[in-house]
């Protein structure tokens, strides 16, 4: 499940907002979420949360990219490559943008 997509609750005109289904705590050790557009090529993170429409949020969960699923950036830009798993994903950049992560610090990695 792609970060709460199945209990999406918060519904703006065409687009549902997605918010993380599992809560964490607070840790001043944990890196903020940020948008996957923003990572560099070899950063390893995982997914947190996105804002989606619904058909993008089953797309997403079909091509494995679930609910705190690690992965991979492979390639930053025009497409957005990530590696999940063996498999990897082209996303265009506006997709990338609404997609946030948490990066994995070298030690949880």
């Amino acid at each position: 499940m792609l970060a709460g997509c199945e209990t999406w609750s918060h519904y703006r005109g065409s687009e549902y907002v997605v918010v993380p289904s599992r809560s964490r705590k607070a840790s001043t050790s944990s890196p903020a979420p940020v948008s996957l557009a923003q990572l560099q090529p070899g950063t390893m993170a995982r997914m947190h949360a996105a804002h989606l429409t619904q058909q993008d949020c089953a797309l997403l969960r079909a091509l494995g990219l679930s609910d705190r699923c690690l992965l991979r950036v492979c390639k930053a830009g025009e497409p957005c490559i990530v590696q999940v798993r063996a498999t990897r994903i082209g996303l265009s950049r506006e997709l990338a943008r609404s997609i946030l992560v948490i990066p994995e610090t070298e030690a949880a990695a």
